[in-house]
């Protein structure tokens, strides 16, 4: 084996995290007249897939505290993306539904993950079985490797 590859390759795992973490700090428009930033439009995307969960909920699902889940829907709720209401059995609990014009940053921000997935797709079907397996497994040994105990 060349040993320089290993070094190599743990470069470009060093560069692929810093696209991946760059990407999720761009405020994006997805469609939209304003731009979105990654929390914004990912707290969107899971109103809109689980609109049956109130406050306390999206906090658990989300891993951050309930007054994170209220600031930053109190900013959607202002940019006209979501309205928030109280169901008349329980004033206590705050729900939350996507408007329009929040279903459409939503659809945005699914076409530019698909756009993305796309490109990938193309070089998946490059790959044997077996070379997926390897690369399966080497990604497997690298989450290993960095799980915290």
């Amino acid at each position: 084996m060349n040993k320089d590859l290993p070094l190599a390759i743990g470069e470009k795992i060093k560069k692929v995290v810093s696209i991946l973490y760059n990407e999720q700090k761009v405020a994006r428009r997805y469609g939209i007249e304003f731009p979105l930033n990654h929390a914004e439009i990912h707290l969107l995307c899971i109103i809109g897939e689980h609109p049956e969960e109130n406050t306390s909920q999206l906090a658990v699902r989300l891993n951050i505290t309930k007054g994170a889940i209220a600031q930053n829907t109190k900013k959607l709720v202002g940019k006209g993306l979501m309205t928030s209401f109280h169901p008349p059995e329980n004033k206590k609990k705050v729900y939350f539904e996507l408007t329009k014009l929040g279903e459409k940053a939503v659809s945005g921000y699914y076409r530019h993950h698909k756009r993305l997935n796309d490109r990938l797709s193309e070089y998946w079907k490059t790959v044997s079985d077996k070379e997926m397996e390897t690369i399966a497994a080497f990604l497997d040994a690298l989450i290993d490797s960095s799980t915290l105990d």
